[in-house]
C-alpha cells in the first residue's frame, strides 16, 4: 500500500521551552488542540485523544527530548493502521521553527477521513501559533 506523509514548517515567536510544553502538557493541549487529553510523557507512555465525546485518538509515545523532539503513535476510529506524528523543534533568532511530520498516511478504503489533514493540520499549526504568541485561539476540536 502506498503510504503519504504531510510535513509542515512553522514559525513561532516563543523558546522551544513554551512550544514544547504546549506540545505536551495537559492545559496546553486543551486550550488549543483537543478538548480531553490524557499523556504519559515518556517512551512507551500512553496519548489519549477525544475531539467531543465518542470521537478520538489513542498512541504510545515514541520519543521525547525536551525541548528538541516529540512523537508519538496515532489512531482511531478513522485510521486503519497507525500512524505517526513528529514535532521537531529548532530555537531561531527569533523564536522557534516547528517541523511537523505526520507519516504512515494510507490511501483508499478506510482512509476517507484523512483526504483533508493536509488542510487540519495547517489550521491546528495556526491555532497552536495563536495559544503561543497571544493566549487566544479557537476552541479546540477536529479541523479541516
Amino acid at each position: 500500500m502506498d503510504m503519504k506523509t504531510i510535513r509542515k514548517e512553522k514559525f513561532i515567536q516563543a523558546t522551544p521551552e513554551r512550544v514544547f510544553k504546549a506540545l505536551t502538557e495537559k492545559q496546553d493541549l486543551e486550550r488549543w488542540f483537543v478538548q480531553e487529553v490524557d499523556i504519559e510523557l515518556k517512551p512507551g507512555g500512553t496519548i489519549r485523544t477525544n475531539w467531543a465525546p465518542g470521537m478520538g485518538e489513542h498512541g504510545k509515545v515514541k520519543e521525547v527530548r525536551a525541548p528538541q523532539l516529540f512523537s508519538f503513535t496515532w489512531e482511531g476510529a478513522f485510521s486503519p493502521t497507525p500512524t505517526t506524528l513528529i514535532f521537531e523543534l529548532r530555537a531561531t533568532r527569533d523564536g522557534t521553527l516547528l517541523t511537523f511530520t505526520h507519516s504512515g498516511i494510507g490511501e483508499g478504503k478506510g482512509w476517507e477521513a484523512y483526504a483533508t489533514m493536509d488542510k487540519a493540520w495547517d489550521a491546528h499549526l495556526n491555532d497552536l501559533t495563536s495559544w503561543i504568541e497571544t493566549g487566544t485561539c479557537p476552541l479546540p476540536g477536529p479541523r479541516g
